[in-house]
């Protein structure tokens, strides 16, 4: 149903971040010495590790008829692992910015099943070896609009889009019986985002943010996500941080791609380098 090209959007995203940093670079930085909450680009690399991921999901046949199944529990998929994020934003006055996040992550699985699992039209039965991968991508544009903002302090509502992208790939460990399903799924999302300097070289972080969308019968899902961080500034224009996230979501899709129902959450840790302009 949706026609999003996921690696396209990143790649003319990537290439203008590229063209704002040879804009913005020869400009010296906004803020001020007092605080640190004015600066017009930043760019934040960071290594995301991925704790307990638990995802339960049903893939349905044209006839509606599936199994439930944990992907951890029932197929051995992996609950954790480390994944680079790439955040930035770009702030056209005090008042509004735009923001930009990007992470993929795949989990892998490998189990002698001890349920029967019916996937679309295939049957995988008590006794037999499955290999399956997960791959969930997040693509995140938003718009901020900060109404109270000074260099201490700034409180900010949010909204965009979170195209979620999710494949899932499963077959016998002696590949005669596989099976493969994608979902693509552009959702809004609004939120609340606050910041304050502590003092000149310290800052805290705070994001929540949540969409409820039903498209028809094609599409209904829920999302739920928050994230704390704290920096240290090295200078006016470089910080190093440590941060926790959560998130929830969940989907319940109908088209050609998926016909099937996605329950997914894990917690996160965040390590990263951000620089400002």
């Amino acid at each position: 149903m949706y026609a999003f090209d996921l690696h396209r959007v990143q790649r003319i995203l990537y290439l203008g971040t590229l063209l704002l940093l040879s804009l913005f670079l020869v400009k010296p930085s906004a803020a001020a010495e007092d605080g640190h909450l004015l600066e017009n680009f930043m760019i934040r690399l960071v290594s995301y590790s991925v704790e307990n991921a638990d995802t339960d999901m049903t893939v349905l046949s044209d006839d509606n008829i599936g199994t439930g199944f944990s992907y951890a529990d029932d197929l051995g998929g992996d609950t954790r692992t480390i994944v680079p994020r790439l955040d930035m934003y770009y702030r056209f006055n005090d008042r509004h910015r735009i923001e930009f996040s990007n992470f993929k992550y795949e989990r892998d699985g490998r189990q002698l099943l001890a349920i029967d699992i019916d996937i679309e039209d295939q049957t995988y039965s008590i006794g037999e070896t499955v290999v399956s991968d997960i791959t969930y991508e997040l693509l995140k544009i938003g718009y901020a609009y900060s109404f109270y903002h000074s260099t201490e302090v700034e409180l900010s509502f949010t909204a965009g889009l979170n195209i979620t992208s999710y494949d899932f790939n499963f077959e016998l460990a002696d590949g005669s019986q596989a099976d493969s399903s994608r979902v693509n799924a552009p959702m809004p999302m609004f939120g609340l985002r606050m910041s304050y300097a502590i003092n000149p070289r310290w800052s805290v972080h705070y994001l929540a943010e949540t969409f409820f969308i039903e498209v028809g019968d094609s599409l209904e899902g829920a999302f739920l996500a928050y994230e704390l961080d704290l920096q240290y500034r090295f200078s006016n224009n470089f910080t190093l941080g440590f941060g926790v996230s959560r998130f929830s979501m969940d989907l319940d899709a109908n088209d050609d791609d998926w016909n099937g129902k996605i329950a997914d959450s894990h917690r996160g840790v965040l390590l990263f380098a951000s620089y400002y302009i």
